[in-house]
C-alpha cells in the first residue's frame, strides 16, 4: 500500500513539474508579463495573498457555496437514486428530468438565475443542476452493482426495505459515494467560481479574479487560479484517499 502511495506521489509530482515547465516555455516564448507572468512572480503573490483579509472573505464564502451546492446535490441525488432502484417506474418517469438536466446549457442557466436570484445565489445553484445529474447518476450505477446474491437473501428473509437500505445497499455503495463526493467536491468548486467570475460575485474567489482581469494584475490573476485549482484537486485527493481507505475496511 505504501509502496502505491509513492507511486501515486511520484506521478503527481511529475505532472505538476511538467506543468511549471509548460509555464516557464509560455512565458518566455510570449515575453509579455501582461498577458503570461512569471511562475516565481505568481508564486510570490500566491502566499501574499494568505495575508490578505479580502481574499479570505472571498475564499471562505466560495467555499460556504460550493459546500452548499454540493450537500443539497449529494443527499437529494443519493435520496432520489434509492428510490429509483427500489421503485423501477419512477426511475423510467424520472430518467428523461436527469437527461434534460444534464443537457443543459451552464451559460444560459446561469443568466436566468441571475435574473430571479441573486449574485450570491445564481453560483449554488448552477453548481447543482450540473452535480445533481452527475450524482445521481453514479449512485443508481453502484446500486445496480450491489451483491445479487446478497439482495436476493434480505429478500427471502424478509428484511424490511428500511434495514436493506441502511444496512445493504448503502453501506455497499458507501466507497464510491465518498470517492464522488471528493471529485463532485472539486467539480463544484470549478462550477462555483466560473460562475461567480461571469455574475461579478461580490466578497468570492470568482469576484476577486473578476477585478485581478480588470485591473490587469496578472500575477494575482493566476495565483487566483492557482487557489482554485489547488482546492479543486485537494477535495478530490481527499476523498479519493478515504474511499479507498473505507473500501478497504469494507473487505
Amino acid at each position: 500500500m505504501k509502496k502505491g502511495i509513492g507511486k501515486n506521489l511520484l506521478y503527481t509530482l511529475a505532472a505538476v513539474a511538467f506543468l511549471i515547465a509548460f509555464w516557464a516555455v509560455a512565458w518566455a516564448a510570449v515575453g509579455n508579463e501582461l498577458l503570461v507572468p512569471s511562475f516565481s512572480d505568481t508564486v510570490k503573490e500566491f502566499f501574499a495573498l494568505w495575508t490578505d483579509g479580502a481574499f479570505w472573505v472571498g475564499f471562505l464564502r466560495t467555499l460556504l457555496r460550493v459546500l452548499v451546492a454540493f450537500v443539497l446535490s449529494f443527499v437529494s441525488a443519493v435520496g432520489l437514486a434509492v428510490i429509483s432502484y427500489l421503485l423501477p417506474p419512477f426511475g423510467r418517469f424520472f430518467a428523461p428530468i436527469v437527461a434534460v438536466l444534464r443537457s443543459m446549457p451552464v451559460l444560459a442557466v446561469l443568466l436566468i438565475l441571475i435574473v430571479w436570484t441573486s449574485a450570491g445565489v445564481a453560483p449554488v445553484w448552477v453548481a447543482f443542476f450540473s452535480l445533481f445529474p452527475m450524482l445521481y447518476a453514479g449512485t443508481l450505477s453502484a446500486l445496480a452493482g450491489v451483491d445479487k446474491d446478497l439482495i436476493e437473501m434480505s429478500r427471502a428473509f424478509k428484511v424490511p426495505v428500511k434495514r436493506r437500505v441502511s444496512g445493504l445497499y448503502l453501506p455497499a455503495v458507501t466507497p464510491y459515494m465518498i470517492r464522488e463526493s471528493g471529485a463532485g467536491l472539486g467539480f463544484a468548486v470549478k462550477l462555483v467560481v466560473s460562475a461567480e467570475v461571469l455574475v461579478r460575485t461580490k466578497n468570492s474567489l470568482g469576484g476577486l479574479i473578476q477585478n485581478a482581469q480588470l485591473y490587469t494584475e496578472m500575477p494575482t490573476l493566476f495565483a487566483l487560479v492557482v487557489v482554485a485549482c489547488v482546492a479543486g484537486f485537494a477535495f478530490d485527493c481527499l476523498g479519493t484517499a478515504i474511499g479507498n481507505a473505507v473500501e478497504r475496511r469494507l473487505q
